[in-house]
């Protein structure tokens, strides 16, 4: 039975942009009462995911979501009205990265060269102090294609050359991240501090970033909403999962009754 549930933001959850429709409030409101845990599994910031709960009414007032995944790579907990670093885990990732970081840098600048030399259409997105917060580096394209065919090839490139560091994408945005950072990764640790078997914790995302968190390496229930991109799709159908026939906070709604309180009144008889 389902006792975590951990979704992605933005395309999953989200109408637009910064909204978590009441209807979907009142499905995720009947899982917590049952016991369900409930995080985000996201690559914004702190700031930005808390500025989110606290405009939908969620937080302290609702006492959940009961973490946040930030930066795909850092978790939070909330104790009270606040979301409390989990500190053993977030120094872990963060020193791994100050290590790794001149590496990072020095590849992302000189994938930047190399490809502004070919014409393509291409920008830093986060670099520096900020990369050192976020536990990423990472680049901007002018379109989601031209990032899937870039980080295709940045990730066969990392790969080969044996260096301790990893690519995905998300939307037009190809990062780099150290090995202990991703989604997947994160959510395991979180899965773990609370005592959970992966098998108990169903993740839903819909881009690429959220892939390694659906591709079964880790063991969860997976799942995605309609308006997924086919690639991620193909990840859910392919470990068993489900693919909502709705999109966004639709989706979520259909993926939460059967999967969890569908399971719940099978196991309980209610």
């Amino acid at each position: 039975m389902i006792k975590l549930l951990a979704f992605d933001l933005d395309g999953t959850i989200l109408e637009n942009g910064l909204v978590i429709p009441e209807e979907t409030k009142e499905v995720l409101n009947k899982i917590v009462n049952l016991g369900v845990k409930i995080s985000t599994a996201s690559g914004r910031k702190i700031e930005d995911q808390i500025n989110i709960i606290n405009s939908n009414g969620l937080g302290d007032g609702m006492g959940y979501p009961h973490s946040l995944i930030v930066n795909e790579s850092q978790i939070y907990l909330l104790d009270g009205d606040q979301y409390i670093p989990l500190d053993s885990w977030n120094r872990r990732v963060s020193e791994e990265w100050k290590e790794l970081y001149p590496l990072a840098e020095r590849i992302i600048l000189e994938e930047m060269g190399r490809l502004k030399s070919m014409g393509v259409g291409v920008s830093i997105h986060i670099i520096g102090e900020v990369s050192l917060i976020r536990n990423m580096v990472a680049m901007r394209f002018s379109s989601i294609e031209e990032a899937k065919n870039y980080e295709k090839q940045l990730r066969e490139k990392l790969k080969s050359s044996g260096v301790p560091l990893w690519s995905n994408y998300n939307f037009s945005l190809v990062q780099i991240l150290p090995p202990s950072a991703g989604k997947g990764n994160t959510v395991l640790t979180l899965s773990r501090h609370l005592g959970l078997l992966p098998e108990e914790v169903l993740v839903i995302g819909d881009s690429g970033n959220d892939k390694d968190m659906l591709d079964g390496r880790f063991g969860f229930r997976v799942a995605t909403v309609s308006n997924a991109e086919p690639e991620i799709k193909e990840t859910v159908e392919r470990n068993g999962g489900y693919v909502a026939e709705n999109p966004v906070s639709r989706g979520i709604i259909e993926i939460v009754n059967k999967l969890i309180l569908g399971e719940i009144r099978y196991e309980t008889g209610i």
